[in-house]
């Protein structure tokens, strides 16, 4: 018995000191992660900043003339998109704030004000380094910097300053004249959020004080100066606990069973191990693989691009970063729902796995976004092939959940070196590449080039300047072109027309920046305004109806029905008198709200017109429906007609299609006496065109139903314009 009890003992003994030890070896290891992770955070800061930092353009906008937009893009939004830098400041070379950025917006912060707390102080300790050192270099490991730990706003952070330097010799900087960038990264908020993720830590929170509970652990961190800063604190998983809960109820059944208790000690130590294995595997192939396809994601890809950026360094050949987008895709998603959407991007994702070459890497970058690095390029005909594979593979229709599904897709290519070797920068002129291929057309590849560039920077100073625009009255200006009776006995409506006169280039075509508004999201604001402008300045007049032009972006919102009937509201306008003009891949995109939409105007007695007929699918069965009012024959039948044979036959038909269902023609384009003559003798109910009446202003139409004056039947395009 005696030995017994001593085995008992001793037993219990182990476990108990194995389950502790096993506690605290997962403590001490779990403090060295976090030690090791918030050292490698605070180096990253820096490194983030080097994409930046080492750049002649960020001299030349910072340092002499100092240019708002560009820095709020290049050097504010950019390091809070892609970095995740809460905070970043740009200091003049004696130290006051030129510009600031908080959460990704600009922010003010007082007239050239210097910057307090540990920001001002590491500013101040940066100046006296570069005062103290050799001269500045380009390279970046030798940009002068600091950086520590401390408190901004109140709250915990990390902060790194460093100088702006030219990066080439076309760019020279004095010593003392260096525009500074700091950035701040906080503690307690997303910091806190990936250390969970990356290292899972549970219930990891950041405190000030001591209020450590028995069951948690903690981490204190220090600045430079040794200065407490804090703790992190979070509830560990102890495999020791574990142990015991297991073990011990097996023990305590007596002597007679210690060996069955060893035998479940045993396999209760290789349970918990094999579970903190597995989970660790779990949460590092979560933390780099996208879950929906199983390819990787956009962290891994960073690190793969970062190796092979490292071997071109090395002079071993050139890679091509390739971003693709897909083209309709939120069609699918709205007409066959969001699980036909996730069936695509599985089917494709596992279409390009098939497509590349042994070697390159392909990862999801989100939604319907994917991106390829290609290794070991011998030229660009080898992208360029891979680029048509894709462009092929995707142009097939897809069986998805039972339908067929037809979608395109944009690829963007930049190559290392010839387009640099940092990560970010090369990123960054794919992403230019893509979209310059999205702007060309569906189903198109596009290498960057550095014109792209500029043009990217000139439309988002359009952009700017449209919603400028759009803000403050006086550049956007509506215009109206009278519709005539078929046998000019008067003006029967007019069409509303958008155009804006830009101070410094003119006036700017409507294709232009009615095309801008649309991939800018300001196409809401910028119909709606044209709208409210045409109903309330048309209240007024005596003449049937006034068309206005609605984009297929609008139509297809939930509530641009709801939007219209609150304009006609405002503005007293009648709805019979509102003619809505719509494109006919409008009617044809096939998604409920726009056949909610159109039922519900039509319902109000708003009238509905298919502009450009001829050019797209000329559906009939619309007409049949009688789901429109008027169908308008697009200029480019009008303009041949007694040149073409053809022409004058298909507007013939046009016109006889459209009266057998009931539903009247309007003619666009007008411009000579003989295509007038042959429009109403076909039977055209309406016309429109510089021959009768170019757009004129609202004061200009006003005065044009006071004389009236019908229009000559015979004049030539050159007398309507002068």
């Amino acid at each position: 018995m005696l030995t017994l009890i001593l085995t008992a003992i001793l037993v219990t003994g182990v476990v108990l000191w194995s389950a502790s030890r096993s506690d605290e070896v997962t403590k001490e290891w779990r403090l060295q992660l976090v030690s090791d992770a918030l050292t490698s955070r605070l180096q990253k800061i820096s490194t983030d900043q080097e994409s930046v930092a080492d750049w002649d353009e960020a001299v030349v906008n910072t340092r002499d003339v100092f240019n708002r937009e560009w820095v709020d893009v290049n050097l504010g939004v950019w390091m809070y998109d892609y970095f995740k830098h809460d905070r970043v400041y740009i200091l003049n070379a004696q130290n006051r704030v030129l510009y600031a950025m908080a959460d990704g917006k600009e922010t003010f912060v007082g007239e050239g004000g210097k910057p307090d707390g540990l920001v001002g102080a590491l500013a101040t300790s940066l100046r006296q380094q570069i005062a103290t050192t050799q001269p500045l270099v380009g390279a970046k490991k030798h940009i002068p910097r600091t950086h520590d730990l401390g408190f901004v706003e109140g709250r915990p952070a990390l902060v790194s300053v460093m100088a702006l330097v030219p990066h080439s010799g076309a760019v020279s900087q004095e010593r003392g004249t260096e525009s500074l960038i700091a950035s701040v990264r906080f503690l307690d908020a997303s910091f806190l959020t990936e250390m969970s993720d990356a290292y899972v830590l549970n219930g990891v929170r950041f405190t000030r004080t001591n209020d450590i509970a028995p069951d948690e652990q903690s981490y204190t961190f220090k600045n430079d100066a040794g200065e407490t800063i804090g703790r992190f604190v979070w509830k560990p998983r102890l495999p020791g606990a574990k142990i015991l809960s297991d073990v011990l109820p097996v023990l305590a059944i007596g002597l007679f069973f210690i060996g069955l208790a060893i035998t479940f000690l045993i396999q209760g130590l290789r349970r918990t191990y094999t579970e903190l294995v597995t989970s660790e595997a779990q949460a590092r192939h979560l933390a780099l693989h996208d879950a929906l396809t199983g390819l990787p994601n956009r962290a891994f890809l960073n690190d793969r691009l970062d190796e092979a950026l490292t071997d071109v360094k090395k002079g071993h050949g050139q890679i091509a970063l390739m971003f693709l987008d897909l083209d309709r895709f939120k069609q699918v998603n709205d007409t066959l729902g969001h699980a036909a959407g996730d069936a695509l991007i599985r089917e494709l994702a596992a279409n390009l796995n098939i497509t590349l070459r042994p070697g390159d890497a392909l990862a999801r970058m989100g939604g319907d976004e994917f991106a390829i690095i290609m290794h070991d390029v011998a030229d660009r005909t080898e992208v360029e092939e891979l680029c048509l594979d894709i462009v092929s593979a995707v142009s097939r229709p897809f069986d998805i959940l039972g339908n067929s599904a037809m979608v395109g897709i944009s690829i963007g290519v930049a190559m290392a070196p010839e387009a640099g070797v940092d990560r970010s920068e090369l990123a960054r002129k794919a992403d230019i590449a893509l979209y310059q291929a999205k702007k060309n057309g569906t189903q198109r590849f596009q290498f960057f080039t550095e014109e792209m560039s500029a043009d990217v920077q000139q439309r988002r100073t359009l952009e700017c300047e449209l919603r400028d625009a759009l803000d403050a009255p006086g550049q956007l200006e509506i215009v109206y072109q009278p519709i005539y009776s078929a046998d000019l006995a008067g003006i029967s409506s007019v069409e509303a027309l958008a155009r804006w006169h830009h101070p410094r280039l003119g006036a700017i075509s409507p294709i232009v920046f009615i095309a801008l508004a649309e991939e800018c999201g300001l196409i809401d604001r910028l119909g709606d305004w044209v709208l409210r402008q045409a109903c309330t300045t048309a209240r007024t007049w005596d003449v049937g109806t006034v068309a206005v032009n609605v984009s297929p972006t609008q139509f297809r919102q939930k509530d641009f029905a709801e939007r219209v009937f609150a304009i006609l509201n405002e503005s007293g306008l009648s709805p019979n008198r509102l003619e809505i003009e719509i494109t006919e891949s409008t009617l044809l995109d096939g998604s409920d709200s726009s056949t909610r939409g159109l039922k519900v105007l039509r319902e109000a007695g708003i009238k509905i017109a298919l502009d450009d007929f001829g050019t797209g699918y000329s559906s009939l069965s619309y007409l049949m429906r009688l789901e429109v009012d008027r169908i308008k024959i697009d200029k480019s039948f009008v303009r041949h007609l007694g040149d073409s044979a053809q022409s004058c036959s298909i507007v013939q038909a046009i016109v006889t299609m459209a009266h057998a269902v009931g539903v009247a023609v309007t003619a666009e384009g007008v411009e000579t006496g003989d295509q007038q003559e042959f429009l109403s003798r076909v039977g055209c109910n309406n016309l429109q065109g510089y021959l009768l009446s170019p757009p004129v202003s609202a004061l200009g139409l006003v005065e044009l139903f006071g004389s009236k004056k019908i229009p000559p039947r015979e004049r030539d395009i050159g007398s309507a314009v002068a």
